[in-house]
């Protein structure tokens, strides 16, 4: 039910190289985005008021344990997806008439590799090794099956994004979102515990999946794309994706390192206060964010097979466009966190204010960063992008585990600031944000 979109071009089975000249780059970045920004806004304030409600009908210890399990279907549920959403986006955005070859061979190698790790965590000592107490075993030993129907359905997704295709995005998840949370309230009232949460979320899955199906028939035959291409090797897919494998594990732990540490160090109610932290910054970022499921594949369209003059523009666009977003979000966050906590959270998470004004602090570095891994991932960089994440987490992990035990939280923050800081300046000095040409961007293609 995450985000992650491309152009209506009327193409045929014999159009492939019309499509490699016209790909996605030719539809405007900034309709695709508001369409994305829109759904992500919606989106997030459906997320958002189900995270409220987990929060204060569970309690900090109880939202702290959900929050742990979650973080763990994050990280191995990168593990699951094997690199395979960025692949097929790049490769489905250079061309669309093997869209349904690719995305059957994505969906095969996703239900091996989700197949077993969701049997590894129904295996009860796995679960209770991994479990943040012993009310959670349950929940872990079906996290497993969530795992999996995410990673399938970020195929899914993949594919609308590097069609163009926003609005499938937009009705899929906004559906899937709102009913979840309707359910979300129905379980906190009847059965207020982690596992039913799971299980409530599962079922939406499985219901999204079933309507990306249907609606990628639908683009199938408007796109005249479903005869198109010929079928694709699975194990071919996953060894093109290996090096987004290994990105995508890392980004995982980038985003879900501090919660371990925390949880490990601080305890569950620690572990609260940084969610509720981390999901307000969430807010901050909301709008930059939107966009960087439509650069990756217009990068990937506008650079083809090598780096080319008009992918170098669109990034240095970008990257002003992001400094500029990211400077307006920190100073929004750090004047009104403690305002934001508060009115979201309660009286309860008042000490989260000190983390998100710190996380606040990270948005400029981090939107820059961000757009900066999609462009070497765009020019077949990602040797380079995943050494840098590799420095990323290993940060995180050094620092937070000396600022940790002193400051919570807020230590944890610290150390997310300090690695996006780090890993900034590991770019410039390097070279990388500097763009080979300095015309400007073509209106065309962002206004």
């Amino acid at each position: 039910m995450q985000i992650l979109t491309t152009p209506l071009i009327r193409f045929g089975r014999n159009a492939g190289p019309q499509l490699r000249a016209e790909g996605p780059i030719e539809t405007p970045l900034l309709a695709r985005g508001l369409t994305l920004l829109f759904n992500n806004g919606v989106g997030q304030g459906l997320a958002f008021l189900a995270s409220l409600a987990i929060a204060r009908l569970l309690g900090v210890a109880g939202f702290g344990a959900y929050a742990a399990v979650m973080a763990l279907v994050f990280v191995l549920g990168m593990v699951a997806e094997a690199g395979l959403e960025a692949s097929l986006t790049r490769e489905v955005a250079r061309d669309p008439t093997q869209s349904r070859a690719l995305l059957l061979a994505s969906l095969r190698a996703k239900a091996v590799i989700g197949g077993c790790l969701a049997a590894a965590l129904a295996f009860a000592p796995v679960a209770r090794a991994l479990a943040p107490s012993p009310a959670e075993v349950s929940a872990v030993r079906l996290a497993g099956v969530l795992l999996m129907l995410n990673a399938v359905n970020s195929s899914m997704a993949a594919v609308f994004r590097a069609w163009g295709r926003m609005h499938y995005v937009l009705v899929v998840n906004l559906t899937g979102l709102a009913v979840q949370l309707a359910g979300v309230l129905a379980v906190l009232l009847l059965l207020p515990t982690v596992t039913a949460l799971i299980a409530w979320l599962i079922l939406v899955q499985v219901g999204e999946f079933l309507g990306s199906v249907a609606v990628f028939r639908r683009g199938e035959k408007e796109l005249g794309t479903a005869r198109a291409g010929s079928s694709a090797s699975a194990a071919g897919l996953v060894r093109r994706s290996l090096p987004f494998a290994l990105a995508g594990v890392l980004g995982a732990l980038q985003l879900r390192v501090d919660l371990f540490l925390i949880q490990a160090l601080r305890g569950t109610s620690e572990v609260a206060l940084f969610s509720a932290a981390t999901r307000l910054q969430g807010l901050l970022t909301l709008a930059p964010a939107s966009f960087f499921a439509v650069l990756f594949p217009a990068f990937a369209a506008a650079h083809g097979e090598s780096c080319s003059a008009r992918g170098e523009r669109l990034y240095a666009r970008a990257l002003r466009r992001m400094a500029l977003a990211g400077l307006a979000a920190t100073t929004v966050g750090v004047a009104l966190a403690d305002v934001m906590v508060l009115a979201a959270f309660g009286h309860a998470y008042a000490a989260a204010a000190v983390p998100m004004r710190v996380l606040a602090l990270q948005v400029v570095p981090l939107l820059l960063n961000t757009t900066t891994t999609l462009q070497l991932y765009a020019t077949g960089r990602e040797g380079l992008a995943n050494r840098v994440a590799t420095v990323n987490v290993a940060l995180r992990l050094v620092v937070g585990w000396g600022l940790v035990p002193l400051w919570g939280a807020a230590g944890a923050a610290a150390a997310d600031l300090v690695a996006e800081t780090a890993v900034l300046a590991v770019y410039l000095l390097m070279g990388v944000t500097r763009t080979r040409t300095a015309e400007p961007v073509l209106e065309e293609v962002i206004s």
